[in-house]
């Protein structure tokens, strides 16, 4: 036998060693989890350093969130094949939090970016900007559809692709060029929804690189149209021409109280 196997620890001795609170081994000892190698005259617990690999295990599956009971099971019936089955399983699930984790913290940086674009706006007039291209996922036509039928569609179009929560993903509206050209400016081609690769299933929109005008227009929507008129005024006096889509995206509305703050950072396409 090791000379540490022979050494005896208390409760207070065995957790410190094992960084628990010693309240912990009374409890799983209560329960017959995990008992100690010895009960003193005392009264004392008294534990084996031959014992800490088995404390170990059953603190790691604790971390991997198993209860109690599935602990207990496991432990009544400990064979190879029943901690394999423990493995594939929980590295399953941690793979499924990695990417879990991974998306939320895209998400963040996400919001940090609109926070940063709202902030900017604050004293940015209209401008020339150069865009990456992006992929997007446009939902059914709006031309035509009453203002009260928007609602019925938004909600259908946002369950088509949507994996978490609604705003989790940069969403925003379409309108042709034409349609701004002839000053139309409630006639809206549809919904769209920022995507980094192809959904399965779904067709997939591709926002050309390139140069887009770039606009913010604060309060309410119904702000947008003198908006889009100064935007005119600006690609006409700077010798532009409009193409492709105007696209319109809310970047702060999870700090806002009132619609009266709401900024709509618009990009048109231009040539």
């Amino acid at each position: 036998m090791k000379k540490q196997d022979q050494l005896k620890f208390t409760a207070g001795q065995f957790a410190k060693l094992h960084n628990i609170n010693k309240r912990t081994l009374h409890y799983y000892d209560d329960i017959g989890l995990f008992s100690p190698i010895q009960i003193g005259e005392n009264g004392y617990r008294y534990y084996s350093y031959s014992q800490s690999p088995t404390l170990e295990l059953l603190l790691t599956l604790r971390e991997l969130n198993m209860s109690i009971e599935e602990i207990s099971t496991f432990m009544a019936n400990r064979s190879a094949d029943s901690f394999q089955k423990i493995l594939t399983s929980k590295m399953k699930e941690i793979d499924e939090s990695i990417n879990r984790l991974r998306q939320l913290k895209k998400l963040l940086t996400t919001k940090e970016q609109l926070l940063h674009l709202a902030d900017y706006s604050k004293g940015t007039k209209i401008e020339i900007v150069h865009c990456s291209e992006e992929l997007l996922v446009r939902g059914p036509s709006l031309s035509g559809v009453a203002d009260e039928d928007y609602m019925g569609l938004l909600l259908a179009d946002s369950k088509t692709i949507r994996d978490s929560r609604f705003f989790n993903k940069t969403y925003g509206a379409m309108i042709a060029a034409e349609k701004l050209l002839a000053h139309n400016f409630d006639d809206y081609d549809c919904f769209f929804t920022k995507v980094d690769k192809k959904p399965k299933d779904l067709h997939v929109f591709i926002k050309p690189a390139g140069r887009y005008i770039q606009a913010f227009c604060k309060g309410n929507w119904d702000r947008l149209p003198e908006t889009y008129e100064q935007i005119l005024k600006f690609s006409e006096k700077q010798g532009l021409t409009l193409t492709g889509y105007s696209y319109e995206v809310g970047i702060n509305e999870m700090v806002i109280n009132t619609i009266d703050d709401y900024i709509t950072h618009i990009l048109v396409q231009c040539e």
